[in-house]
């Protein structure tokens, strides 16, 4: 009797607790979207299609030196149950290894680049980029202690301070600059105040340990993630790294700007629910009712608020591009009506990915991401050379759907239930979301290009949306996400008991 009440008393208690962290870090991501969203638009207003295309390239190279980087330590170190103290030291002399390897690596190869390229700075840009890494060692220690905490309104906080810093700076330098640096200085500027932001919340020592037996274990653990996070990098990056060379700088600003409307929301679900999901679910790793749960409740309320965001600005991208970004954009519009639902697939496709980490089997991430990267790296140069943009983010966001269903039929077969059982829920959302789609898109097309359209089809699109979705769920589904986003943005959440 007493076991059967504690097990409830600590269900319920991270329950709450997953529900308040989910509230801080959605809360966060909304600001960040719309900071993104907003410098984004104001640097496709002052730059030019080059100077994109060099931010994207700059992005790339970003996002492969942070996945070499990370080398699934993080991972390693907040699934970890015993000498937790000693894995974050071991992590951190791992951390300043690998910073050194890939900074030399960057100072020798990146001229090569840059004249392979024809971009002169390019090499700088990246030298520059570099210090992010040696900011970040900084901030391995409270960011990991604050993950095991599950203290994600401190993480939330240092989250869109970064974001917010680098809009200050990229804004202004952009309005005097007027080139790709506003972007660089931006980034580095929104790092340096993650770091601090982080260091004033947690108070953590970032000396490095000499523990090469435990600094093994991490690899070892870290290994498969390396390997599925490098071919996530080829899934996610390739496309632009094949458009850069096939088609040029310019159409890579472009497709930039698609991939970036498109994908970015869709990206920053992904990192909410990677950030808060994942140590929960580790924290339950022996009980699959649970984990069921948490996974199947989790995906209905993605899916209610992915889905009309992702099937409206797909309906709306004629507008989106005419109206915010101006008619140099305009090769932009079916490349963003595609990628908008890559943009789904990547909001839809974390949660059964939390349930294979958190059970101890990266190797099922490896093999999802290896034979996903393989497939876009045979057919992305066909579909570049032959339909240009267009070619390739129809072909990206086809595999990303495709292998978002192999991902939950593994993580089904994890939880032993059957794909349709764990689905089941989101179906609502996803058919509310096709409704309102069609009349939609024929609306954008047919009106005139201009900021009240714009704003008449995006509302004409949710107030559908809603609808149907009252219509299907008899009001549940419509009631929860009201809940959600007053939760968002009230202390109700932060009032509830912790564990």
């Amino acid at each position: 009797m007493k076991q059967g009440l504690l097990v409830s008393i600590t269900v319920s208690s991270l329950r709450i607790r997953t529900a308040r962290n989910l509230s801080y870090m959605g809360a966060s991501q909304v600001l960040i979207v719309a900071l993104n969203f907003i410098t984004l638009t104001v640097l496709a207003n002052l730059l030019t299609t080059e100077d994109m295309g060099i931010i994207s390239i700059a992005l790339v190279f970003l996002s492969l030196l942070y996945n070499i980087h990370d080398f699934g330590i993080m991972s390693a170190v907040i699934q970890r149950d015993t000498r937790v103290e000693e894995s974050i030291a071991a992590a951190i002399s791992l951390r300043w290894i690998i910073s050194a390897v890939l900074i030399v690596s960057v100072v020798v190869l990146s001229p090569i680049l840059s004249d392979l390229m024809g971009i002169s700075d390019l090499w700088l840009v990246m030298v520059v980029l570099c210090v992010n890494l040696i900011a970040l060692n900084f901030a391995f220690a409270p960011q990991a202690k604050l993950s095991r905490d599950l203290s994600f309104s401190h993480l939330a906080i240092a989250n869109t301070a970064q974001a917010a810093l680098l809009a200050i700076v990229a804004i202004p330098l952009a309005v005097i600059d007027g080139s790709y640096w506003s972007f660089v200085l931006g980034s580095l500027a929104g790092t340096a105040g993650y770091v601090l932001t982080l260091n004033i919340f947690r108070k953590a020592s970032s000396a490095p340990s000499k523990d090469l037996a435990l600094g093994k274990e991490l690899l070892a653990y870290g290994k498969h993630l390396l390997a599925s996070g490098l071919m996530m990098f080829v899934i996610v990056y390739v496309d632009q790294i094949v458009i850069a060379g096939a088609l040029g700088v310019a159409t890579l600003g472009i497709y930039f700007i698609a991939v970036r409307f498109g994908r970015t929301i869709g990206e920053q679900i992904a990192l909410t629910i990677n950030r808060v999901l994942f140590p929960t679910l580790s924290r339950v790793k022996d009980d699959l009712g649970l984990m069921k749960r948490g996974f199947v409740q989790s995906l209905r309320i993605i899916s209610i608020v992915a889905t009309p965001i992702a099937a409206g600005m797909s309906a709306a991208s004629p507008l989106i591009v005419k109206v915010l970004l101006g008619p140099e954009w305009i090769p932009a519009i079916f490349p963003l009506s595609v990628l908008c639902f890559h943009g789904l697939a990547n909001a839809l496709s974390p949660s059964a990915a939390n349930v294979i980490m958190a059970v101890g089997k990266p190797k099922y991430m490896a093999i999802q991401a290896g034979a996903q990267a393989a497939s876009i790296v045979i057919l992305i140069y066909p579909a570049a050379y032959y339909f240009g943009i267009d070619g390739v983010a129809v072909l990206s966001t086809a595999l990303a759907l495709c292998f978002m269903a192999y991902l939950w039929w593994v993580s089904a077969s994890i939880l032993k239930s059957g794909v349709r059982e764990i689905i089941r829920p989101a179906v609502p959302s996803l058919l509310s979301g096709a409704v309102m789609f069609v009349p939609s898109a024929w609306l954008a097309h047919e009106l005139p290009a201009d900021l009240l359209s714009l704003i008449g089809v995006l509302a004409f699109a949710a107030l559908l949306y809603v609808a149907v979705l009252y219509a299907m769920t008899r009001g549940r589904d419509v009631k929860d996400a009201i809940d959600l986003a007053k939760t968002m943005f009230s202390r109700r959440a932060a009032d509830e008991p912790a564990m």
